[in-house]
């Protein structure tokens, strides 16, 4: 099992720096617990989605791995486990940026932080934005998955009945949306109920401060994006000749046009006057939740006001009010 799961992580090294990257992001924004029952919690519903999807046609339809070409990988259930563990970064990553879109920014010259109350974090807007972003991300990523034979993915699936978008079907789309709401979800009631545990126990979760941080979800998930329209691109511009190569160039097209809007709103949130907020503000909210001196200390020497752990302030205004 251990020989299996190495040989994936090492010879699927994009699935290793993406999974690398959302450990990073998430116990930046939410600290490790949360970030270990993110990992664990989007695993299992993934893994239980694609085993009914394999055996029952439920949520995404029925499709067929195609376990010669799967033979190093770890499979579990009959999923292969890196298919499965890539819903945990790609639900995150979404979540996340969903609450970039949801949030007032502070920016003061070129550091950006964001300002997230737990009200806002934990919220049924940000719960189906989150939804639809990683939504989104299947609408690149699965029709060039699709066609895995010709790139390093490989030949490991195929739709019995191909679909309408470039032989993906519009079932496996609800199904993605499905077991994005469903991971959501289930993380948002999760973090209220340690919310609550963390204020009765006067144990607040204290955040590092980062420059940018309210940047990185916003990198993270159009790294994924682009990375997989930039496979689409060399399939149908550089890579070898394949069958109905113009079909693949609609396609990178097609996804160039699917993301676009989104990159646009994105830094039209960071442009925007209105959406920001100012050191008074930060500062009200985090008088409310102790950071812990260091932090604290290290963000005003950098000239910063204190909004080096935004999140737990905003944590620790939900849990003030309630205390009321």
């Amino acid at each position: 099992m251990f020989e299996q799961l190495f040989w994936s992580l090492t010879h699927r090294p994009y699935i290793t720096l993406f999974l690398i990257t959302f450990l990073l992001l998430s116990w930046l924004e939410q600290g490790k617990l949360r970030t270990g029952i993110w990992v664990i919690s989007s695993y299992l519903v993934a893994l239980l989605a694609e085993w009914g999807s394999i055996n029952y046609g439920i949520p995404f339809g029925r499709y067929v791995y195609h376990y010669e070409a799967l033979s190093n990988d770890l499979v579990v259930f009959g999923v292969p486990f890196f298919d499965s563990l890539s819903f945990s970064f790609l639900s995150y990553v979404s979540f996340s940026l969903a609450q970039f879109f949801m949030s007032p920014l502070w920016i003061k010259a070129y550091d950006v932080q964001r300002v997230t109350p737990a009200e806002v974090r934990n919220s049924v807007p940000v719960l189906l934005l989150g939804a639809f972003l990683m939504l989104v991300v299947d609408l690149i990523v699965d029709p060039i998955a699709n066609l895995g034979r010709y790139w390093f993915l490989g030949d490991i699936y195929h739709y019995p009945e191909p679909g309408v978008h470039f032989g993906v079907t519009l079932a496996n789309y609800a199904g993605w949306y499905i077991v994005a709401t469903v991971t959501i979800f289930l993380n948002q009631r999760i973090d209220r109920i340690l919310m609550n545990r963390e204020r009765r126990r006067g144990e607040p979760v204290r955040l590092a401060y980062m420059p940018c941080k309210g940047l990185f979800a916003l990198c993270f998930w159009s790294g994924i994006v682009i990375f997989q329209l930039g496979v689409t691109y060399w399939l149908a511009y550089g890579g070898e000749p394949i069958p109905d190569q113009d079909r693949l160039k609609l396609q990178a097209l097609t996804g160039s046009f699917i993301i676009a809007p989104i990159l646009v709103l994105a830094v039209m949130q960071l442009l925007k006057p209105s959406n920001r907020v100012h050191g008074d503000d930060v500062r009200e909210q985090i008088s409310t939740h102790p950071v812990g001196a260091s932090v604290q200390d290290k963000a005003e020497a950098l000239g910063m006001s204190p909004p080096s752990s935004l999140l737990t302030a905003a944590r620790g205004n939900e849990s003030s009010r309630s205390a009321r």
